[in-house]
């Protein structure tokens, strides 16, 4: 039946068996933040199998590390500028190691950098636990890996060719600079997080640590700084629109799981086609991180001031390590 199909309709539906199954597993789990589980879902299923399984191990052990940094630094740390310090600090060798892997082996830094933002800013911004934040964060990591291989695993090829080498050698000088513009970048938006207390600047902040990771890791990442304005547009343009119309539903939980439903499908549809797979990942992401599904959410207008403030976060992440990349190597 599916040899009829155009390639990508069947990981189409994959992805989307794996993104409802996530979601619906978090949520019967209870957790605080159940969308955090249909996230995995978008970037651990790979072309090949070798690279899924990778993937899906390295976001685990990533995970893990990037929370264990951030919980002990909110633990441990009493001073705002200290907590940012480490944040910046972690962010900076896990960009600068991931770049300098420069392979799908660098995962697990990258994935170390995002997720030590990920715990830190909820806590130093609104107050959020972070003993709660970090395990709840591992286990719907965990759901969304085991949903998305579990369900891909027997229907992706195993590699037949060698695993293709750097495009380049690495530049010692880039991968001090993405690591210092990341790293700096990601303590000054902690500390303003703390000293603020305001959603926006969370919102800010969080895009700018999870962007300037993303970019700074990567090669060249000119390349895909043009396809990420508009598919982080395109994911909080989403998101509001879910936020308003949950809002105009009254919260009734069957009315919103359904409305995710479809929004989750028209994602996975995004993120299988070739052509629009880049900005189906970004526009998946975001409109996951604004919409907050299976979670109470915020009110439509904060909504749509955070979504704001992080398309202002990802411009800048992507101006800096835009910038960066164009420089000469010779200015050495």
């Amino acid at each position: 039946m599916f040899a009829s199909l155009p390639p990508n309709i069947p990981q189409a539906m994959r992805l989307f068996s794996s993104a409802i199954c996530a979601l619906a597993l978090a949520q019967w789990f209870g957790f605080h933040n159940p969308y955090w589980a249909v996230m995995p879902v978008w970037v651990v299923s790979q072309p090949v199998r070798e690279d899924m399984a990778l993937r899906a191990v390295l976001r685990v052990l990533g995970t893990l590390a990037g929370a264990a940094i951030g919980l002990a630094a909110l633990t441990w740390l009493h001073s705002p500028a200290l907590i940012a310090l480490a944040v910046g600090l972690t962010v900076a060798i896990g960009v600068g190691a991931a770049y300098r892997i420069g392979t799908t082996y660098s995962y697990g830094f990258l994935m170390m950098a995002i997720s030590v933002g990920v715990i830190v800013m909820p806590s130093v911004g609104l107050g959020a636990d972070g003993f709660i934040m970090a395990v709840e964060r591992l286990w719907c990591t965990l759901i969304g890996v085991v949903a998305v291989t579990a369900i891909s695993w027997i229907f992706t090829p195993a590699r037949r060719a060698p695993v293709p080498p750097r495009p380049q050698p690495h530049s010692p000088r880039q991968m001090v600079l993405r690591a210092c513009a990341a790293g700096g970048l990601s303590a000054i938006v902690t500390f303003l997080t703390g000293w603020t207390l305001e959603f926006a600047m969370m919102t800010a902040a969080l895009s700018i640590v999870v962007f300037s990771s993303i970019l700074g890791q990567m090669h060249d990442p000119r390349p895909v700084v043009r396809m990420l304005l508009p598919g982080v547009a395109l994911g909080i343009a989403a998101a509001i629109t879910y936020r308003a119309l949950a809002q105009s539903m009254g919260g009734d939980p069957t009315a919103l799981f359904a409305m995710a439903v479809a929004f989750i499908a028209a994602g996975a549809l995004l993120r299988a086609h070739p052509k629009t797979a880049a900005i189906g990942l970004d526009a998946n992401m975001c409109f996951l991180l604004g919409a907050e599904i299976g979670a109470a959410g915020h009110p439509l207008l904060l909504t749509t001031i955070g979504a704001t403030t992080l398309l202002i976060g990802t411009a800048t992440a992507a101006a800096v390590m835009h910038q960066l990349a164009s420089l000469p190597e010779r200015a050495a």
